[in-house]
């Protein structure tokens, strides 16, 4: 598949290993990559204070990037801000070539599980991880059933895109989806709830006895690295696709 990769503000400035890791494994499986020029930030730190009339212009001109773009899909290694451009893109532009560009839009995990799934795994990977089953992610991708919808067939997309991989152990921290503390703004506006939510999720995630905490939300994992090494837990920090290219 041809694939235009969208890369957030956030990974390009913070992480741009999840960029490297991202872009590499897609083209291990064979897909051709290509990375639209012009893309910025999608808006949700404004649209998360209340500042749509300022988000405007940034939301279009990231949307601008990937108008007319001759591809199958467009990826983003980052849950929550996949879902504000999502958001944004049809609150700020009606047309029929947002729509075709919204229609486009998949997370790594849900384009690797619904998309594209992985045939095989070549190599390895040796480790216990502890997975962060970040908010944006499985309430709004829908990428695994919450804790509290009950009576439902449960599923977790996450977890099915990495079981294949031997050697790997998948385990979760206690009271599995809860939040992490950062939600985008929430980190500033309640800096102190924020940080107490970060270092109790750091904590369980140390108590599994993991190697790593393995998520699909960059700023979610900043969040607890932050917290990991503030507090000295002999835990650290992976995204989901620097673990699937190691795999492959």
């Amino acid at each position: 598949m041809k694939i235009a990769l969208f890369i957030p503000c956030l990974v390009n400035q913070m992480m741009p290993e999840v960029a490297i890791a991202t872009l590499t494994l897609l083209e291990k499986l064979g897909h051709q990559v290509i990375f639209p020029k012009g893309q910025t930030c999608c808006g949700q730190p404004m649209t998360n204070s209340g500042c749509f009339d300022e988000a405007k212009n940034t939301t279009l001109k990231l949307l601008n990037a990937f108008k007319g773009v001759d591809c199958d899909a467009i990826v983003c290694p980052a849950a929550s801000c996949l879902v504000a451009a999502k958001e944004n893109f049809h609150e700020f532009d009606g047309s029929q070539e947002a729509q075709e560009v919204i229609s486009k839009l998949y997370e790594l995990t849900e384009f690797l599980h619904d998309i594209a799934p992985i045939k095989a795994f070549a190599r390895p990977v040796a480790a216990k991880i502890s997975m962060q089953m970040s908010c944006h992610g499985i309430r709004m991708l829908n990428l695994a059933t919450p804790t509290e919808q009950m009576g439902k067939q449960r599923f977790n997309k996450v977890e099915a895109v990495l079981g294949n991989i031997a050697g790997l152990e998948i385990v979760y921290p206690a009271r599995i989806d809860e939040c992490c503390g950062f939600g985008g703004t929430f980190a500033v506006d309640e800096g102190a709830v924020s940080a107490k939510m970060g270092k109790d999720k750091a904590q369980a995630h140390a108590a599994t006895g993991a190697k790593y905490v393995v998520g699909f939300d960059p700023s979610c994992l900043l969040h607890l690295d932050g917290m990991i090494r503030r507090q000295k837990l002999p835990i650290e920090t992976r995204h989901i696709a620097q673990i699937i290219n190691d795999a492959l």
